[in-house]
């Protein structure tokens, strides 16, 4: 079962300037800081830069490069402004993924934002950034000795992009808070905050649980590129507001070189003979004539890993059969163009009972929002740590895989190629403590189960019923037998550290999956059963690697084969981290925002069309 169904794109045309008004409805309120044009035709022919997505990196990126007044910006977001927040339709688009074989043939909710803010508008607002280890091999997929997309290259721009609330001295007392004010910027617009109440006796005894279990670290810091046990901050301000891209980004600025539109929809980029980009071309929710915005020097696509691709395909740039299938002519043959998709998985709980537990206050499931909520403890383990009897086998194993047995069938060589590479990668983060497969957050008598590192890959490609409405998304969950594996291995780690380890004191017993299903065959079955394939943090359908490898960006996040187009969404992360992305996405438009600017005054050397890494 597919969904097509379009996002309503209701309203009028919307093209603001400077601050925005909050939206109770389609129409804004207008206030001094905003001009309100309700007709296409009133868009400037013309501006600097075209942003596509008003999103995390949209806005981001399009906030940086006008401070200065140099030049102007139009960011053009399908959906609209929105007074609240969180995960809910209409503020997220309505996608159904193709049938997973591996999960018993289910489909699922693909859950991206959006309006504006996109989905740092609706996520969870669990603030985490990867690994050392993990953020090493995006320099090493860049197939170049000195790339700077690493741990050290990206830490500068995690910390310009967030300012952290430390936890009181009586959370960090209660719960052994660690944490570390040079991990994080100091006068950003975005904030983490640790939750406003005290630690929780549950949360006290998990943490004396969990520092005990073999292999366990615990780093100063959250954000300091470790694995182990520790708390983590929110997306929130000092007040315990959501702090997201509108937030930081949007709100409060006046500028009349920086405009958005809302309620529209981009079709195409344009090009000239010399596949230079030169506009874009949109529609908006009350008309379907389609209007013509021009890029003097840049289009930057900021669209999301799953409408990235799409916007690219219909503009002729993927792969060069799957085109030629639904009828649109084919500029670049780009293989990678919706390729290498890859979210987080999960199983919901695992739920236990417990006699006497440590507290007759049960909390609330998930992290702690507002003044009253406690502060956040998680669990980031790698193999080491949940399998340490079988990690070394099960690398092996994957290393000895032939990759074009697990791939989709359409996978060109150069894509095959690339996941070699990736499989390279992928056996030396199983084998290392600092990475993390999976994310235990310690809240009470249960527990998620991921695996944040799956090896399967999937698809977005164009409908071609409607290559116009929704893509096609296919996650392939579970199509490469070791993400199973690695989901049963962790089920099992989890059972012996509530019934075996510490907790045992307080009398446990499992609920769920319960005494059955007992035999990793009948874990596996289980697990196939419970099993999402996505936490909505979809990553790699425009992945930073080598043209040669299937790459479909190159150091500089331009597009392969064509000049004057970047992508700045998390569609160009090769792989994921072990971790939610949305600090990542910031850091990532930080570290391009600078570049822009650069090379703004410092022209490339390169005056042909993209065929490889930057000259």
């Amino acid at each position: 079962m597919r969904s097509t169904m379009m996002p309503s794109l209701r309203g009028a045309l919307l093209v603001l300037l400077g601050t925005t008004a909050h939206l109770a409805s389609a129409w804004p309120t207008v206030s001094p800081h905003v001009t309100v044009v309700r007709r296409a035709e009133d868009v400037s022919e013309e501006y600097d830069y075209v942003i596509v997505g008003g999103g995390t990196s949209g806005l981001t990126v399009a906030d940086r490069i006008t401070e200065d007044g140099k030049y102007t910006v139009l960011v053009i977001e399908n959906g609209q402004f929105w007074d609240e927040t969180g995960f809910d339709l209409p503020r997220v688009y309505n996608i159904l993924s193709e049938p997973s074989p591996a999960l018993n043939n289910r489909s699922f909710f693909v859950g991206i934002g959006n309006g504006v803010g996109g989905s740092s508008l609706v996520f969870g607002q669990v603030y985490l950034r990867g690994t050392e280890d993990e953020y090493a091999g995006w320099a090493q997929l860049s197939g170049k000795k000195h790339s700077t997309w690493n741990w050290k290259g990206l830490l500068p721009y995690f910390k310009k992009a967030l300012t952290l609330n430390p936890p009181t001295p009586e959370q960090v007392e209660a719960g052994n808070i660690k944490f570390d004010q040079s991990y994080w910027g100091e006068d950003t617009g975005l904030y983490a905050t640790f939750g406003g109440g005290p630690v929780t006796k549950w949360q006290q005894s998990h943490y004396s649980a969990m520092s005990k279990v073999d292999g366990m670290e615990t780093p100063e810091d959250s954000a300091s590129g470790k694995a182990g046990l520790y708390w983590y901050p929110l997306a929130q301000d000092s007040n315990y507001v959501r702090s997201y891209a509108r937030t930081g980004h949007w709100d409060g600025i006046s500028r009349d070189n920086y405009q958005m539109i809302v309620g529209s929809k981009v079709s195409t980029v344009q090009f000239d003979e010399d596949l230079t980009a030169t506009g874009v071309v949109f529609t908006t929710g009350n008309s379907t004539e389609a209007r013509t915005v021009k890029a003097k020097r840049e289009v930057i696509l900021a669209a999301g890993a799953i409408h990235t691709p799409q916007v690219l395909m219909l503009s002729g740039i993927g792969p060069k059969a799957h085109l030629e299938a639904v009828g649109i002519d084919v500029k670049v043959d780009a293989p990678g163009v919706g390729s290498n998709f890859q979210d987080h998985s999960y199983i919901p709980s695992l739920e236990y009972s417990f006699a006497n537990p440590p507290s007759d206050v049960t909390p609330i499931p998930g992290p702690g929002y507002g003044p009253d909520g406690a502060p956040n403890l998680a669990a980031m383990m790698g193999l080491p740590v949940i399998t340490p009897k079988k990690y070394k086998d099960i690398a092996k194993r994957y290393s000895q895989q032939n990759p074009a047995d697990f791939l989709p069938a359409e996978y060109t060589p150069e894509l095959i190629e690339g996941y070699r590479h990736q499989q390279k990668f992928y056996t030396s983060l199983m084998k290392s403590k600092n990475v993390v497969f999976n994310e235990v957050m310690l809240t009470g008598p249960s527990a998620g189960v991921q695996n944040l590192h799956p090896v399967s890959r999937g698809t977005v490609r164009l409908n071609p019923a409607d290559p116009h409405a929704e893509p096609i998304v296919d996650y392939r969950a579970g199509s490469n037998p070791i993400d199973l594996e690695v989901m049963v291995e962790t089920v099992k780690f989890l059972r012996r550290y509530y019934t075996e380890g510490e907790l045992a004191q307080y009398g446990v017993t499992e609920t769920l999956p319960g005494p059955d299903v007992v035999t990793d065959a009948d874990v596996d079955a289980w697990c196939r059963e419970q099993i999402t394939p996505s936490v909505f943090h979809p990553v790699g359908t425009t992945a930073k690697m080598p043209r040669k490898w299937g790459g479909v960006v190159d150091e500089d996040l331009f597009v392969y084969g064509t000049k004057n187009l970047r992508i700045i969404d998390a569609g160009i992360q090769p792989t994921l981290i072990g971790a939610t992305t949305c600090q990542t996405v910031y850091a990532v438009a930080e570290k391009i925002a600078e570049v822009i600017l650069d090379q703004a005054v410092n022209p490339p050397k390169c005056k042909v069309k993209r065929d490889g890494p930057s000259q």
